[in-house]
């Protein structure tokens, strides 16, 4: 993987990074391993000269920036600085997270167990409650930004119940400061507050504008990621965004039953049903109560078992592709037309 011009290893950022390798690229811009003073590792995300040319993804990278700083949080990625160098280019300092995003694993795997869904489900949430109580709605919960940490733990950690994975929240950069918060109101990232978010998992709301949404939309949207992470499909599936759209308003999602042919407990079930309820109001008030429910309904499926069901014959690997997208003028989204169960592969 080829570097930027001008990021070659041993180039220096901020006066205290020095690049190592490029790790990751996007859209907007790209991912180094870089080294601080003292040896500790970082992660430094660098705008694309092209994308810096664009006020709005300017914008909303300094938004990443300045919003995600006010979490603090061990479920949240923390950002360890930020600036713009003397040519323009504009970076974010994060700490190094070894691991995966919850998106490769869903590539690799298609689907998962409800015991390897449960742990990711319980720390997102955790993360949005710090994310709320610091008065920011993220507005983008989406598998790619659902990081799943691998953690070196000392014995003291594992006698006292601490896991070698842990889930991190990624990426802020279309969140908003709720209304009462300390900041000045902030400006949309577009003239007409165009639809922030991977459509995807948005919630009905949110597909109307983002400019009005609150913390109920992250839930709806983690619900969402729970039922494409359990079933192998997302919620709603159409042959465009516009019949996306439509069903996403006029529909409830389909119940777990309905997408894998198989009996799920009711506890589950009813989770799903209220986190992605299309009225917000009739959802989880908050993640603290999301979670505690979330909970409950570990405990009753611990007694369950667990395992990997069958898949709708229709889900192709397009979904590897696009069911992330944060654009999608141009996404197409697969049609399945009536559910139809099949017999239970294993359980």
């Amino acid at each position: 993987m080829a570097l930027s011009p001008g990021l070659a290893p041993g180039s220096v950022i901020g006066g205290i990074y020095t690049i190592r390798q490029l790790i990751g690229q996007g859209g907007m811009g790209g991912v180094y391993a870089a080294s601080a003073r003292g040896g500790k590792e970082v992660a430094i995300k660098i705008l694309h000269e092209r994308a810096a040319q664009d006020p709005d993804l300017v914008a909303r990278f300094a938004r990443e920036a300045s919003i995600a700083k006010e979490i603090a949080s061990p479920f949240v990625a923390a950002i360890l600085g930020a600036g713009k160098e003397k040519d323009g280019r504009l970076w974010i300092a994060f700490e190094r997270l070894v691991g995966e995003g919850l998106d490769a694993r869903l590539r690799r795997e298609q689907y998962l167990s409800f015991a390897d869904v449960a742990p990711v489900i319980e720390d997102a949430l955790q993360g949005l409650h710090d994310a709320h109580s610091a008065h920011v709605v993220h507005r983008d919960i989406k598998p790619a930004n659902l990081y799943i940490e691998k953690r070196s733990l000392t014995p003291e950690e594992i006698a006292a119940g601490e896991h070698d994975e842990r889930t991190r929240i990624l990426d802020f950069g279309v969140s908003k400061m709720k209304a009462g918060a300390k900041h000045r109101a902030e400006p949309s990232l577009t003239a007409f507050d165009a639809t922030l978010g991977s459509f995807a998992y948005m919630a009905p709301e949110q597909v109307r504008g983002s400019a009005r949404v609150d913390e109920r939309a992250d839930l709806y949207a983690l619900g969402a990621v729970a039922f494409r992470a359990l079933t192998g499909r997302l919620p709603f599936e159409g042959a465009n965004a516009a019949v996306l759209i439509a069903l996403k308003l006029d529909r409830d999602p389909p119940t777990l039953a309905q997408a894998t042919g198989e009996v799920w407990p009711v506890s589950i079930e009813q989770f799903l049903a209220k986190i992605m309820a299309r009225e917000r109001d009739k959802r989880f008030g908050s993640a603290t109560e999301a979670l505690e429910a979330w909970r409950n309904v570990c405990v009753i499926m611990g007694n369950a078992p667990r395992h990997k069901h069958a898949v709708l014959p229709h889900i192709s690997s397009m979904h590897d592709a696009h069911d992330d997208r944060t654009d999608v003028t141009d996404t197409t989204y697969t049609d399945s037309g009536a559910l139809t169960p099949l017999s239970t592969r294993r359980r």
